[in-house]
């Protein structure tokens, strides 16, 4: 089973099959561990970087087993709060492997780092943050650095305009030489944005970054300091794409940087890819509750919604795709709004498909589900979290992840 289409249409039989999906499972969650080990092993290998740090965004996808299994397999976790520290602690990751970029740490947070987390990879967020840290830190300190420049992201996922939360602008260039000069700091972070169509603006990035750290551990010298800026953390960012046997976009983004910024395989390398890692690892199954036709459109009520595909209801489609199971699959092609659950208009995961006619009791497959799905479910009516099931495709296992379940009643 080569793609994930496959593995998924094997996977729903399966798993009805074996009693994973019982008579209460309006819908189910999967995971594919078999892509997604695909996936980072392109990553490692795209970059070939003799001390690379692969920390995959926890905030994608936050399961503890899939976290668990991440780190089993060698790589680190990028925390965005506390909270996701402790998953990545409870899921067995080592402080040196945890990158922890959150922009409001406090002051009990920074404390519990340096008590506990020795080794932590700790990003501050603004100079102010500097001022909260210990006079000998017992982790690297980093600062993320906002390169001010337009990448072609979506304006809401666009980190590195001249009014974003994150970073010290980097034409603030004097003020983060003096910083590196009074403060423990031995890293720098960028991270341009989400989602960028135009990856030669965060190569361009990037390269202001090293020049920075060059010029900064020259002045490091100067002073007769033998500490130096020796990791770079070059964030993540780059879209969702299926991987074939043709050169991928990670790939042609590492050779960029090889091309223009040879420098970063001289230092430690952290990247921080959470969409690309796991978009094309997931999938999602639900019934048709209902089917009605509203004058030339079919409307079909799935039981998955803006609960779970909260991205692509409130901002814009991401690419789900729709599949029929068994005999829907053979109807006539029509147009088709896919509603969802919520008590809320704009609860539509797409409007206009194209599908087989859906009726009342059918099977439906989502494709494209990795990524900041599971990770953002709403609270918004309340509605139970279906179960996570664990595929290995190439052993033909299925395992549950974890069982339905409501935490808000």
């Amino acid at each position: 089973m080569n793609t994930l289409r496959e593995e998924a249409l094997w996977a729903v039989e399966a798993a009805r099959h074996e009693g994973w999906i019982g008579e209460g499972d309006t819908s189910v969650l999967f995971h594919s561990w078999t892509q997604q080990k695909r996936y980072l092993d392109h990553l490692t290998t795209a970059f070939s970087h003799p001390r690379a740090l692969h920390a995959v965004a926890i905030k994608t996808q936050p399961h503890v087993e899939i976290l668990r299994r991440v780190v089993a397999w060698g790589y680190g976790l990028e925390a965005a709060s506390m909270e996701e520290v402790q998953l990545a602690r409870k899921a067995g990751c080592p402080p040196e492997r945890i990158v922890f970029d959150s922009p409001v740490k406090t002051r009990r947070e920074i404390e519990q780092c340096q008590e506990e987390l020795h080794g932590i990879r700790f990003n501050v967020n603004t100079l102010e943050e500097l001022h909260r840290l210990p006079s000998r830190p017992h982790f690297p300190v980093g600062i993320r650095i906002n390169p001010m420049v337009e990448t072609g992201a979506p304006s809401v996922y666009h980190v590195s305009h001249d009014e974003s939360k994150f970073g010290v602008p980097i034409a603030q260039k004097p003020a983060l030489l003096e910083a590196i000069l009074a403060f423990p700091v031995t890293q720098l972070h960028v991270h341009s944005g989400s989602s960028m169509a135009r990856t030669e603006s965060a190569v361009s990035a990037i390269r202001s970054v090293v020049d920075l750290a060059q010029e900064a551990n020259g002045l490091l010298a100067n002073a007769g300091l033998e500490r130096r800026i020796d990791t770079l953390d070059i964030g993540g960012g780059l879209m969702p794409e299926i991987l074939t046997d043709s050169p991928s976009a990670m790939i042609a983004y590492a050779q960029a940087l090889r091309g223009t910024c040879p420098e970063l395989w001289n230092y430690q390398l952290i990247t921080e890819f959470g969409q690309w890692s796991y978009f094309y690892t997931g999938y999602a199954f639900s019934d048709v509750e209902y089917a009605v036709q509203r004058g030339d459109t079919r409307v079909a009520y799935v039981h998955l919604g803006a609960d779970f595909l909260l991205r692509d209801a409130y901002v814009k489609p991401r690419g789900i795709e729709f599949i029929p199971l068994g005999d829907a699959a053979k109807r006539p092609i029509v147009r088709t709004d896919m509603a969802g659950p919520l008590c809320f208009a704009g609860d539509y995961l797409q409007k206009e498909v194209l599908l087989p006619q859906l009726e009342e009791g059918d099977g439906l497959l989502m494709l494209n589900t990795g990524s900041n799905a599971y990770a953002l479910w709403s609270r918004h009516c309340s509605r139970t979290i279906p179960a996570v099931l664990g595929v290995d495709s190439e052993a033909r296992e299925i395992r549950r992840l974890s069982p339905r379940s409501n935490p808000f009643i």
